[in-house]
């Protein structure tokens, strides 16, 4: 996508991607599938016209960095005749005094924050006055076409990313979430579905911070709405427009949309979103509170500040830096930059992972560094992935490296580190130095750090991060913790006890049944073709309790409900051939073959010999039977160090692919 994203005015070509930052701002155009209609009378003076489009207002282009350490995006209140509301909503100052006034996040957050701070404005139809047929749903279905999918803007979403919203722009912010989630749970039906749902999953992975400005959270008040009725009438060019039915019943429309949007936002969200709410201190005229303090906190875990000296108009604008409408945001912000944390992706469907995520963390208070080691497919990435979830937040600082085996360079592996536990950004052409990896040995002695290693592949790779295990996470003064995970124990065995050695074993049977429920009928508990009842059975057995084996199965016959095609799935699977004759499952043998594939022949040999013919004897028994001139004893260790054989009760040997 090039070496640094800009956002240039509507015209610009943008077929590459974003190119380098010239301009402040993007046109982003409007999705004519459903577009927002203005009423067929509105004054043209409002500024909205019947092809809407939505605008980015780029308030720090300064920043020039492909990563920002945090992206913030302003989502604007009501417009009242004025086509510039996205930035006089953020001014310091009321309307009355405007040559005074400055745009506070273009002006402050830079100067306050640093310049690798993306800050963006966004541009909509508010103006329920003139946009009968205006409404906050149809606002976040046209933003997530136009700006979340939109593959010219999906870098916006790459990084962190804190959401400020203002009054109406509080329902525009909920409903661009929960369109978001619906999206992410909705099972992808094509290629253009798949797309839209892993960018949708980005954004929401990646959003980390929502700050509400009085927003009416458990519904509309009468207040409100007799104030917007006021306001309008006073607008001599939108007197007669006030009076309209269609005028009243946007307003009942909204009422409603905020309650619904409450609820359907409160399960769209993730545990670990950090939310502020500001309600206002002072009543507005002979108005009162517009959004009293009961409807502008929507959840008991919200932190929530009141603004003693501020109204519903004046509550996002700051009179100085002093002002707690500021302060007290901008040191969220900086909170959220020293976390800084993305959170690795986790499946839709999780079948037994919190469990397994206490384990680790269990042994994890009496070891200083964890393996957990087993075959792969078998789902130690995602269990890895739902232990940082859950536990991250008890740590000073955390990394989460993913998939270390494929990175080129064991040095960009280092260089995350260092951003993660020292914010420290280096570009790509940088190598990193001696007091670089001084800096990340003294965080990790100095602070409680969790660092999760995700398949270390090779041994090499593991002794580039000796250093910082052995003067680490091993240092007797240190509470860092570290969390690897790898196909073979005897990669990790010289770094990790054995009382800190965990091995990942399969699904039990129950187990596996809900998760290939789910991928294969969206129900983890009922099977809605009695025929397919026995097949069903057959197909989950014969993946042996592995997760990937599972899942991709029960997708690919998630669309079909014709038995021929089970069962047929049923003995390609016990064949190893692809269920269409084509690259479908490649996932799914190319996982399974890289446990396999770097044996010698003699170890291929005797995995192949447990697997087709020996799979449940005892292990006396398969060593009289070999006539090898070899000792089998400690090649059968090898084959279990590496998980793809298990030594059961009573000394039975099993494989595990």
């Amino acid at each position: 996508m090039g070496n640094s994203h800009g956002l240039k005015r509507k015209g610009d070509d943008l077929s590459q991607g974003p190119p380098k930052r010239k301009r402040d701002v993007v046109q982003i155009p409007a999705v004519t599938e459903t577009p927002l209609v203005p009423a067929e009378n509105a004054p043209s003076s409002s500024g909205w016209h019947s092809n809407v489009e939505y605008v980015v207002h780029d308030l720090n282009p300064t920043c020039n960095s492909d990563n920002p350490n945090l992206t913030i995006v302003f989502f604007h209140g009501i417009a009242f005749g004025t086509n510039d509301e996205w930035k006089e909503t953020w001014t310091t100052c009321p309307t009355n005094n405007r040559e005074k006034c400055i745009c506070w996040p273009e002006k402050w957050l830079p100067e306050d924050l640093n310049n690798n701070v993306r800050i963006l404005s966004l541009s909509y139809d508010s103006n329920i006055v003139a946009s009968v047929h205006n409404d906050v749903i149809e606002i976040g279905k046209n933003l997530i076409q136009s700006l979340v999918t939109n593959s010219s803007y999906q870098f916006l979403w790459n990084g962190p990313v804190a959401l400020i919203a203002y009054s109406f722009g509080g329902l525009v912010l909920k409903s661009l979430v929960v369109e978001a989630h619906k999206h992410v749970y909705q099972r992808p039906k094509n290629d253009f579905d798949d797309k839209v749902h892993k960018c949708c999953q980005t954004f929401l992975n990646n959003v980390k911070s929502v700050v509400f400005y009085s927003v009416p959270h458990a519904g509309g008040t009468q207040s409100l709405s007799n104030y917007f009725i006021w306001k309008h009438q006073q607008m001599n060019t939108l007197n007669k427009y006030a009076t309209q039915s269609g005028f009243l019943k946007n307003l009942e429309s909204f009422n409603s949309q905020m309650e619904h949007l409450s609820t359907d936002f409160i399960n769209a969200i993730h545990k670990d979103l950090n939310i502020y709410a500001f309600g206002e201190g002072l009543p507005l005229d002979n108005w009162g509170i517009l959004v009293p303090h009961a409807l502008a906190i929507q959840l008991a875990n919200y932190n929530f500040y009141k603004v003693e000296d501020a109204n519903h108009l004046t509550i996002c604008k700051p009179r100085n830096k002093d002002h707690p409408s500021y302060s007290l945001l901008l040191n969220f912000l900086k909170i959220c930059m020293e976390k800084n944390i993305l959170l690795p992706h986790l499946p839709n469907h999780e079948v037994a992972l919190i469990e397994k995520a206490q384990d680790i963390n269990i042994l994890l208070q009496k070891e200083s560094i964890v393996g957990l080691v087993g075959m792969g497919g078998i789902g130690k990435t995602t269990l890895c992935k739902k232990f940082y979830h859950l536990f991250h937040n008890q740590y000073n600082k955390s990394s989460f490296l993913e998939d270390v085996k494929s990175k080129d360079n064991i040095n960009d592996v280092i260089k995350q580190l260092l951003h993660d536990l020292c914010g420290k950004r280096l570009s790509k052409d940088e190598n990193v130095n001696q007091d670089d990896l001084d800096q990340i040995r003294q965080c990790m002695v100095s602070k409680e750090i969790l660092v999760v290693v995700d398949d270390v592949g090779k041994a090499e790779n593991l002794t580039s991060l000796q250093l910082f295990i052995e003067k680490g996470a091993k240092n007797a003064t240190s509470k860092s913790k570290l969390l690897v995970n790898c196909r073979n124990w005897q990669i990790l065995k010289s770094h990790v006890s054995e009382d800190g050695k965990m091995v990942m074993k399969s699904l039990e049977e129950k187990e596996a049944r809900k998760l290939f429920m789910f991928h294969a009928f969206g129900d983890a508990n009922h099977v809605p073709n009695k025929d397919l009842e026995d097949v069903c059975i057959k197909i989950i057995k014969a993946c042996k309790g592995l997760p990937l084996s599972l899942k991709v199965l029960g997708s690919f016959l998630c669309n079909t409900k014709e038995l021929e095609m089970w069962e047929g799935a049923l003995s390609k699977l016990k064949s190893g051939q692809s269920f269409t004759g084509g690259n479908d499952n490649e996932d799914l043998w190319s996982i399974l073959k890289t446990s396999y594939d770097p044996l010698d022949k003699q170890h291929q040999n005797m995995f192949l010999d447990i697997a087709c013919f020996l799979g449940g004897l005892k292990l006396s028994t398969i060593c009289r039977m070999w006539n090898r001139d070899e000792h089998p004893y400690v090649a059968l260790q090898n084959l279990q160090h590496r998980s793809l054989i298990e030594r059961a009760e009573g000394g039975i040997l099993w494989w595990k692919i």
